[in-house]
């Protein structure tokens, strides 16, 4: 778990750095559209101020708030790329893992999980290095009897244990799914955005 941690903590460092870089770009582009926006409307403003001073202010007031919404959406796309880049970067990391800590990672997934008789379904991308002598390991590890599926799933890695009640997926993209369910405030916070 500490081996875990740290490579999350080290990804969240990364992206920490990627989201300043990213937030202060955004920050400007909204600094130089919010620039644009009240240059063009105070010649809005003074052309309409020749017909009704009310008119005018109406018009200036509506276009400032539309352009601080547009540049609030602006800053807030650019807030769920960082935190979409850190998941990312976590996926990118478990998937290019050397296969010792690959490996142990799905050992640990499977042998919280599994059932006796589970078949393992495992990536095509995996097929190499998820084989019946890794398999054999594991089944030692859980103390259950596991089959290596002859099926390949399409999916960009870990594995899925089908039994005759349910599938169990233990994909990394599953994986990361319910990482982001249960860290996105954290991260969001460790981010600062």
């Amino acid at each position: 778990m500490q081996g875990k941690q740290k490579l999350i903590d080290d990804i969240l460092s990364s992206a920490k750095k990627t989201a300043s870089a990213m937030i202060a770009e955004a920050e400007a582009e909204q600094t130089r559209e919010l620039e644009n926006l009240r240059k063009e409307l105070d010649a809005a403003q003074a052309e309409s101020l020749k017909l009704a001073q009310k008119s005018a202010d109406d018009y200036y007031s509506g276009q400032v708030k539309l352009g601080d919404l547009e540049a609030g959406k602006t800053l807030l796309r650019a807030k769920q790329a960082c935190v979409s880049a850190v998941y990312d970067g976590v996926r990118e990391k478990i998937l290019s893992a050397p296969d010792s800590e690959y490996l142990a990672l799905l050992q640990k997934l499977i042998t919280d999980v599994c059932e006796d008789g589970d078949e393992v379904i495992a990536a095509k991308s995996d097929g190499k290095r998820v084989n019946a002598a890794w398999i054999k390991k594991v089944n030692a590890a859980a103390k259950k009897k596991l089959v290596l599926s002859k099926e390949q799933g399409d999916f960009a890695g870990g594995v899925i244990l089908r039994n005759a009640r349910y599938d169990r997926d233990l994909s990394v993209d599953e994986i990361i799914a319910e990482l982001k369910d249960r860290t996105i405030a954290e991260t969001v916070k460790r981010l600062g955005l």
